[in-house]
């Protein structure tokens, strides 16, 4: 079972033929509307079955329901389905996939594998959570699209079923990171909604330990997540100063440096985990030993780790990528200091799947495979 969250209602969301989108529920919320209709408890117990584990679309495919109500289903409900506008495959195995939702609007997930990771081979999938972006970054392609709508819970959750299916069973998706289209935390509701899917056993299955929400710093939400759900998280820092960060993150108008480390310092971070700080490393901008010295002084008091990102160039931004050597001392400089810090491997390059790229680039759709 998910982890209940009481402030979060379950509410239905309606397709455009005006039926009941029934991904739109968690497993007690479907439940509860099929008791709210007449209809046995358990019977949305099975149908949840049904949708997540087997990835049925025909009510009449359900051979454990009784015709009656599979009539009445398909009468009054749908199964919510995202269609496939393409995918690209870039010469170091990462996959983008395009989506067109119902209303025409296209959105996009990224398959990351890395089949050598030490211990047990990766396979993360990053998943989009709006249609565009609202909070403008500087440096990230998404947000020149601005915000068109919130995703839907089964249009989050339907880029894992959709993704795991092409993929198949021999590869199955190990980690979720929630780092797509759109900031996840502006559209709270839906995420927890489809984060609930996608941890519950009876759904797709994953573990909380293997999923991660990113976040420009949305102050309130971050601690309504943390209480909702023991997900991972992880905060798009991108700067060593509030000075800096405000130059390239306008959400820093809003929500201050302090606030936000300040609320990292206060979250009930489960000892086996800690925050995530990603730092877009930008030539002359942010890469210096100074900007190292101060991020160490900022994760004081934080159980914390840093994820450093080359950015990823681009023809649209006058951005450029730090040296190899740079980000190498510039790691250097943290881990022999005592802070834990990684390199993220750029991914997906070639066909503007890394970091900062989606929604922007012109697609070339082609045959899933």
């Amino acid at each position: 079972m998910t982890p209940e969250s009481p402030y979060i209602p379950r509410r239905k969301t309606y397709a455009s033929n005006g039926k009941v989108d029934l991904k739109s529920f968690d497993r007690e919320g479907l439940q509860e509307w099929f008791v709210s209709n007449g209809e046995k408890k358990f019977r949305g117990h099975q149908v949840f079955k049904w949708m997540w584990q087997r990835g049925v679309t025909d009510f009449d495919a359900m051979t454990n329901i009784p015709k009656s109500t599979r009539a009445w289903l398909n009468e009054t409900a749908t199964i919510s389905w995202l269609e496939s506008a393409g995918a690209q495959h870039s010469n170091d195995g990462t996959r983008k996939y395009l989506w067109e939702c119902e209303d025409g609007s296209h959105i996009e997930s990224v398959f990351i594998p890395d089949e050598n990771h030490p211990g047990k081979a990766r396979r993360t999938l990053c998943v989009s959570s709006q249609v565009g972006c609202a909070m403008a970054c500087t440096f990230c392609l998404t947000g020149d699209l601005g915000l068109k709508r919130n995703l839907s819970p089964s249009e989050i959750a339907n880029q894992v079923l959709q993704v795991s299916q092409d993929l198949g069973e021999d590869r199955p998706i190990t980690n979720i990171v929630m780092m797509g289209m759109g900031e996840p935390l502006h559209n709270l509701d839906n995420l927890i909604h489809s984060i609930r899917t996608m941890l519950d056993d009876e759904g797709l299955n994953l573990s909380h330990r293997k999923i991660t929400v990113s976040t420009v710093g949305l102050v309130p939400a971050m601690k309504k997540l943390q209480s909702a759900l023991p997900v991972n998280i992880a905060v798009s820092l991108n700067a060593s100063s509030e000075a800096q960060r405000l130059e390239v993150m306008p959400i820093t108008k809003r929500y201050s440096m302090d606030d936000l480390l300040g609320t990292c310092r206060e979250l009930p971070v489960h000892k086996s985990k800690r925050i995530t700080f990603e730092y877009v490393m930008m030539a002359g901008f942010n890469d210096s030993m100074e900007d190292a010295a101060r991020l160490i002084r900022l994760m004081r008091g934080i159980k914390s780790k840093i994820n450093l990102i080359p950015y990823n160039e681009n023809p649209a931004r006058d951005i450029r990528r730090p040296s190899a050597k740079r980000v190498k001392d510039f790691q250097h400089y943290l881990v022999s200091r005592g802070v834990h810090c990684s390199v993220r491997t750029t991914r997906g390059k070639d066909i503007s799947a890394a970091c900062g790229q989606l929604g922007k680039a012109k697609q070339t759709a082609t045959t899933l495979v």
